[in-house]
């Protein structure tokens, strides 16, 4: 009589918790895979945006600015194209500028609250987008972006106060930068808000009375605005700019305050350890979470003619 070989219970109950194991092994690593080329592609992004900072300054003579303003205070004070805008040209996105008409700025009225700006603003452009960073596009009339402009280690950024790179409507040029171009941060990146507040853990404290520069002093209010670089077209500081006072995702909490025009943001990413930095020379370099302070505060000043440690 032929009996009919097969596997028996036991031996298929060890062959599928093999195969688990296995699966198990191999997940960490093929996560550890996506997340590096995804890495890659932000430090690609990164460099991107560097070069593209270049090329503005060799076609203007000077670096943009966090973004341009008309206006010089009261109601007449406003924000309108962001850095992020000015260097459509230098990425490749020629087609995304023919949408923006500068005859359709209104003085009178911030850039991102502009309707005649949204056929252009509500482009996702992939080039502002790191891939790590989970919140995608929010808003279906604006898209966002993941790099914003070094403001240096004061919040209050206007004209020629600012320490860094950009400000409301600075016009620095590479002979501003003494400190030496490839030991000046440009460009880093942010966690984009996803506007809801009561979701989203990155979110800011927006409060009046607080003190922005003082970043301890606001960690008594509690964090209620969710809407971090959501718009990378123009508008106020939280969409363009961030503060070189704090190493790269510091855990206390960033603060805006007051009048919308002083940001107090730390670099921040969705990568273990640090994130990615764009210097005024072009280069592109991952800051660790652990970098000195004094060095990161260094590596954000343009002419204070401070040397900063090994970064």
């Amino acid at each position: 009589m032929r009996t009919r070989s097969g596997f028996t219970l036991v031996e298929l109950l060890v062959v599928i918790a093999i195969i688990g194991v296995l699966v198990a092994l191999l997940l960490p690593a093929v996560q550890a895979a996506r997340e590096a080329a995804r890495r890659s592609q932000c430090m690609n992004n990164g460099k991107q945006l560097g070069l593209a900072l270049q090329m503005y300054h060799d076609a203007h003579g000077r670096f943009p600015p966090g973004h341009e303003e008309t206006g010089v205070d009261g109601p007449s004070y406003r924000h309108q194209f962001s850095w992020l805008t000015l260097c459509l040209p230098y990425i490749e996105q020629q087609n995304v500028l023919k949408l923006i008409n500068r005859a359709d700025i209104d003085p009178a009225m911030n850039a991102h609250v502009n309707p005649k700006f949204i056929p252009a603003g509500r482009i996702l452009v992939e080039t502002f987008i790191c891939p790590s960073d989970p919140v995608r596009q929010m808003s279906p009339d604006w898209a966002p972006t993941n790099y914003l402009g070094n403001q240096g280690i004061v919040c209050e950024c206007r004209t020629i106060d600012c320490s860094g790179m950009f400000g409301h409507d600075t016009k620095f040029r590479l002979k501003d930068v003494t400190d030496g171009s490839s030991q000046t941060i440009a460009v880093a990146e942010t966690l984009k808000g996803d506007l809801d507040p009561e979701t989203i853990q990155d979110n800011y404290i927006f409060n009046t009375a607080a003190n922005a520069n003082d970043i301890a002093s606001c960690q008594s209010y509690p964090p209620n605005t969710a809407d971090r670089a959501s718009i990378w077209l123009g508008g106020q500081p939280h969409n363009n700019m961030f503060s070189t006072a704090r190493p790269p995702n510091d855990p206390r909490v960033d603060c805006k305050a007051p009048s919308n025009g002083c940001t107090n943001f730390a670099a921040r990413s969705a990568h273990a350890g640090g994130a990615v930095t764009a210097f005024a020379d072009g280069s592109v370099h991952f800051l660790g979470d652990g970098i000195d302070e004094s060095t990161m505060q260094a590596l954000g000043t343009r002419a204070a003619e401070d040397i900063p440690g090994a970064f």
